[in-house]
C-alpha cells in the first residue's frame, strides 16, 4: 500500500508549511529514509524523508505551495501502485487538471477577476459552493469567498483558489505600493546600539511573530513562579577540562551540555516535572526531550534533544553541536516536542535572568554566566569559587514550590558533583 508523504508540524502551535523544493520528481526511485523534500514552516526548514523504499508516485503538493500540519503532500510506493485521495487531495489534482496557462501568469487584473465574479453572481449569500479549506483560508485573510473562481467540480472553490486569488492580490500594482515589506526581505538587523533603527517602524518576521505569540500566550495563560539557586561549579569547570583534554575539538564538551544532562537525570528523578496540561489533566510523559534554546539574528528558536535521558554526556555535546549548527542555517533535524527547556545567557555576561515557558511545557531553566566568588567553606575559611546562578520558572499549575525547589536542587547537586554526570 502507498505511503503518504505528510506536511511536519515543525514546532508546537505551528498550523502550515511551505514545500519549498522536491529533491525526487514523479516516477524517481527513493530510499527509505532519503530526504525527498524541503518545507519550510514559521520556525525552521525542515528535511523530510521517505517512509519507505519505493518510487515517487504522486506529488500533491509541488514547490512553492503552502499546505496544514499532518495533511499529504505526497505519496511513496512500488512503481504502478494505485492511490487513494482524500477529498481535499483530490481537490488538489483537480485543480491540475482545470488549471490553464494563462492563469498562472502573475499580471492576472485582479479588478476584471472580481467585477467577472460578480457578474456571474458569484458574489451573493448562499450561492458560493466552496471547501472547508477555502472557507477557512479566505476568513484568515479576510476576503469574500464569492469572488474567487472555482477550479474544483461545477465550479466549486478549493484552498488552491483562494491561494491563487490571494497571490493575485498581492501581484497587482494596488496592492505592490500598499503592501507592507515582505519578512523575507527585510534585511538583518542592525547591531545592538546602531543609529540605523532610530525613527523606524520595521514589520516583524514571521520568526518574531511566532515568539511574541507564543510567549504573550505563555505570559497571559501560565501562572509562573521562580526558584533561584547559587551553583558551585568549580569542579564542575575541573572536569570539563579533564575531560575535553581527552577529546578532539568537535566532540568537547560544554557547561551547558553538562546542564543538560543534570537535568535530564533530575527529570527522570522528579518525573511530575516532565509533565504537560491537557485541560484538567496532567499527561506525565514517557520521554526526557530537552530543548535547547539557540538565538538567530532574528530571534530564538529551540532545536530539541529526543530521549536525551539514554545520551551520554559526549553525546549530548555532539547532538547539540549538530542541532546548533543546523539551527543557524534556518533547519531544524528533530519534530521531536520538548518536555522541557534549558535557555543559557552565559555567554552574555549576565547575573540573574529569568526565562518564559514554553507550553505545552511545564518549566523552563534559565542559566547565567559563571562569576568568581569569595565563599565560607564548611571550616569557616574563605574560598574563591566559580559559582553560577539558575533560575527555574515553573507553572504552579503542575509543579508547586517545593517540588520545584527539590527539582532545582537535584540540577544543583548533579554540577556540584560532574561525576554522576559522566557515563
Amino acid at each position: 500500500m502507498a505511503e503518504k508523504i505528510i506536511m511536519p508540524q515543525g514546532g508546537q502551535d505551528i498550523t502550515e508549511g511551505r514545500v519549498l523544493r522536491w529533491h525526487k520528481a514523479e516516477g524517481d526511485p527513493v530510499q527509505k529514509d532519503e530526504v525527498i523534500c524541503e518545507v519550510e514552516t514559521e520556525k525552521a526548514v525542515f528535511e523530510v524523508k521517505s517512509p519507505v523504499d519505493g518510487v515517487l508516485l504522486k506529488i500533491v503538493v509541488p514547490a512553492g505551495k503552502v499546505a496544514r500540519v499532518f495533511s499529504t503532500i505526497g505519496f511513496v510506493g512500488a512503481a504502478g501502485e494505485s492511490i487513494e485521495l482524500d477529498d481535499d487531495e483530490d481537490d488538489t489534482a483537480v485543480e491540475r487538471k482545470a488549471a490553464k496557462p494563462d492563469q498562472k501568469d502573475a499580471g492576472v487584473d485582479v479588478a476584471a477577476l472580481k467585477k467577472k465574479m460578480a457578474a456571474k453572481g458569484m458574489g451573493k449569500p448562499g450561492r458560493v459552493k466552496a471547501s472547508g479549506r477555502a472557507k477557512k483560508l479566505a476568513a484568515q485573510h479576510g476576503i469574500d469567498i464569492s469572488l474567487v473562481e472555482g477550479s474544483g467540480p461545477k465550479g466549486r472553490i478549493i484552498e488552491k483558489d483562494v491561494q491563487a486569488y490571494l497571490d493575485q492580490e498581492a501581484a497587482s500594482p494596488a496592492a505592490a505600493s500598499a503592501a507592507p515589506l515582505a519578512a523575507e526581505a527585510i534585511p538583518p538587523a542592525p547591531a545592538a546600539g546602531s543609529p540605523a533603527l532610530r525613527g523606524q517602524t520595521v514589520p516583524m518576521s514571521r520568526l518574531r511573530k511566532v515568539i511574541a505569540r507564543r510567549l504573550q500566550q505563555s505570559k497571559q495563560t501560565i501562572p509562573h513562579f521562580y526558584v533561584t539557586v547559587t551553583v558551585d561549579m568549580t569542579e564542575a569547570i575541573a572536569q570539563r577540562k579533564a575531560l575535553n583534554a581527552k577529546l578532539d575539538k568537535d566532540s568537547r564538551v560544554s557547561l551547558n551540555d553538562m546542564v543538560v544532562k543534570a537535568a535530564a537525570i533530575a527529570l527522570g528523578d522528579f518525573p511530575q516535572v516532565n509533565c504537560k496540561i491537557d485541560e484538567d489533566n496532567l499527561v506525565y510523559l514517557e520521554d526526557i526531550n530537552i530543548g535547547v534554546a539557540v538565538s538567530l539574528e532574528d530571534g530564538l528558536v529551540v532545536p530539541v534533544l529526543a530521549e536525551v535521558d539514554n545520551l551520554s554526556l559526549k553525546g549530548i555535546a555532539k547532538k547539540t553541536k549538530e542541532l546548533a549548527t543546523l539551527a543557524k542555517a534556518g533547519k531544524q533535524a528533530s519534530l521531536t516536542p520538548g518536555t522541557f527547556t534549558v535557555s543559557n545567557m552565559g555567554m552574555l555576561d549576565v547575573d540573574n535572568f529569568v526565562a518564559i515557558i514554553n507550553p505545552p511545557e511545564t518549566a523552563i531553566l534559565a542559566v547565567a554566566s559563571v562569576r568568581k566568588q569569595l565563599m565560607v567553606a564548611e571550616d569557616n575559611s574563605f574560598q574563591v569559587r566559580d559559582t553560577m546562578s539558575m533560575t527555574l520558572s515553573a507553572d504552579h499549575r503542575a509543579v508547586d514550590g517545593v517540588l520545584g525547589s527539590r527539582f532545582v536542587n537535584r540540577i544543583k547537586h548533579g554540577l556540584e558533583n560532574p561525576q554522576t554526570l559522566i557515563g
